[in-house]
């Protein structure tokens, strides 16, 4: 079959299945609306082509040329595409189901909304790709190279992100869902309104990133480096901490309840109006930190140093204390003797007995 053939069954409304177009060139032709299954596309160029709205089922192209192609709305579904070449292509609501695209570049492309499910997208390159909202559903992106594009909306789910490249990146409202993302370097990037719920992040360094409004609930980050971030107004809640690093950082106003931060060092943090409801703080570091109105209700701070922190309207309700040191215990609020009896008339009053109506 020749290009042109090509160009008149699509026109004529035919699928074309089962043919060999491999290595034909299609450039700057109008395949818009075409349906392809189990066609051989390889090394076939289609720069500047229009094949919006098309769907390619179970079609072979690895080494394809879609360079400044609009693909609008196209969707691949089981599709081998090693090393196909997007790069300024138009491909806003594109859609890849169960597809193998290793080493395929989309650099510079205009991406709008993309949706990558299931897919091998190994060793593949989104430089400075622009997009409105990318998602990452179970796809593997070992290598990937996401350098200097501004993730804005981008889902990672059940991403390994351990070896992905994100140099000169930004994240805004960016969603890394039971991701993995262990190792990475963050260093100085910026992060706004993100979410790392239940992601594992342990020694990623962040040092002087800002991480505002993040949600890092049930979050593994043993071993990550926090110093001099901007974290104002995070969730840490219910994640795990232990011996972290978070020196001269910002925390002012986050949320640490139920979390694991044993043993961390946050000295000279400002962590005004923190609450650490129940949180596991045995033996933290918190000399210098500025605790101005931070809630430690019900936190275990035992063995835990307050060295010239600086306290005001600090509450310790019903903290476990042992062996914590303080410079100056002036600005602690401990349990007041009516709320404590409150409490201890409230414990012992029988569950009220739910009534059913008849």
């Amino acid at each position: 079959m020749t290009p042109a053939d090509v160009v008149g069954m699509v026109k004529a409304g035919e699928r074309i299945d089962g043919r060999r177009l491999a290595g034909l060139n299609f450039r700057g032709l109008d395949l818009s609306g075409g349906l392809f299954s189990s066609t051989d596309f390889s090394r076939a160029d289609f720069t500047g082509a229009d094949v919006s709205g098309s769907m390619f089922e179970g079609c072979r192209m690895p080494g394809a040329i879609f360079d400044e192609a609009r693909m609008n709305r196209c969707a691949f579904d089981d599709c081998d595409a090693d090393e196909i070449r997007l790069n300024a292509a138009s491909i806003d609501g594109i859609a890849f189901h169960e597809c193998r695209l290793p080493g395929a570049v989309f650099d510079r492309a205009d991406a709008g909304m993309t949706n990558f499910a299931s897919c091998l997208l190994d060793g593949a390159s989104f430089i400075e790709v622009r997009s409105e909202m990318l998602v990452f559903a179970e796809t593997s992106l070992a290598r990937a190279d996401f350098s200097r594009t501004h993730l804005k909306q981008t889902t990672f789910y059940e991403a390994d992100l351990r070896t992905a490249v994100f140099d000169g990146s930004r994240f805004d409202q960016t969603v890394f869902v039971e991701a993995n993302l262990t190792g990475q370097a963050f260093r100085g990037q910026a992060f706004a309104n993100c979410q790392f719920i239940d992601a594992q992040v342990g020694d990623c360094d962040f040092e002087g990133a800002a991480l505002t409004r993040c949600n890092f609930m049930g979050a593994s980050l043993e071993g990550a480096r926090l110093v001099a971030v901007q974290a104002p107004q995070c969730v840490f809640l219910n994640a795990k901490l232990p011996g972290v690093v978070a020196s001269g950082a910002v925390f002012t106003q986050s949320i640490w309840v139920d979390a694991h931060i044993e043993g961390a060092v946050f000295a000279g943090s400002n962590m005004e109006q923190c609450a650490f409801h129940q949180a596991r703080c045995r033996g933290a570091d918190f000399r210098r930190a500025r605790l101005v109105y931070a809630d430690f209700t019900g936190a275990d701070l035992r063995k835990a140093d307050f060295g010239d922190a600086i306290l005001q309207h600090t509450s310790i309700h019903r903290a476990l204390m042992e062996e914590a040191r303080f410079t100056d215990r002036s600005g602690l609020m401990p349990g007041h003797p009516d709320v404590l009896a409150a409490e201890a008339f409230s414990a012992r009053r029988p569950p009220r007995q739910r009534r059913h109506m008849p």
